[in-house]
């Protein structure tokens, strides 16, 4: 199965190309989060789909709940 080449936030459906080199972090610093394992992917206007503590553990954020916006 090809890997995939974006991401698509689950909930407003806008997308950011994966960078070839597979390497997520330029996502990440740009505001980006996701939960692989379920297929849950945030961009930065929306809610995060994971949020990190103040100890560092990566938690269930406010958007893993949100439900897609429906298209205009």
């Amino acid at each position: 199965m090809p890997k995939p080449t974006t991401v698509t936030c689950t909930r407003c459906r806008a997308s950011a190309p994966i960078p070839e080199d597979r390497d997520h972090r330029p996502l990440w610093e740009a505001g980006w989060r996701w939960i692989g394992s379920q297929n849950l992917f945030s961009c930065p206007p929306c809610p995060p789909v994971i949020v990190v503590d103040e100890q560092g553990r990566h938690r269930r954020g406010p958007g893993a709940d949100a439900q897609p916006v429906a298209a205009a």
